[in-house]
């Protein structure tokens, strides 16, 4: 599989999981829930890695939505990144994570083809983000 077909399927799972992202994300209690599990599962990986090492600023923009601090992110975005979230702690994803090194492979290219689709509302986060530590 190149790197292309790899691309083409994390893009597919990412659009699979539109619906239940766009629903948890309307439902506060649903995303603070994944949100946790997130992070929980962050701190079991011995390394992140260069893609999942972003994941923790995809968890800032969603909670400063969430708290309506940010609120220039279009909601494809948030329903992007919550739709790669929730792939990252699925169990049941293309390859187990209990496969240490390999489990996280599927995961880093989810969170590669979010990252590659909302980079310029990324950016758009970190300047906004950057000037309010600022200020």
């Amino acid at each position: 599989m190149n790197t292309e077909d790899i691309k083409a399927k994390a893009e597919g799972i990412l659009d699979e999981g539109k619906e239940k992202a766009a629903a948890i994300l309307e439902d506060g209690g649903k995303m603070d829930q994944l949100l946790e599990q997130v992070e929980n599962k962050l701190e079991t990986v011995p390394k992140a890695g260069e893609y999942l090492a972003d994941v923790p600023r995809m968890i800032s923009l969603l909670k400063d939505h969430i708290q309506k601090d940010y609120t220039q992110a279009p909601t494809k975005t948030l329903v992007i990144i919550v739709a790669a979230l929730l792939y990252l702690v699925n169990p049941k994803d293309l390859i187990p994570d209990k496969y240490l090194g390999l489990g996280l492979i599927d995961d880093a290219a989810i969170i590669a083809a979010a990252i590659a689709l909302t980079k310029e509302d990324l950016h758009t986060y970190d300047v906004w983000k950057d000037a309010k530590a600022q200020a």
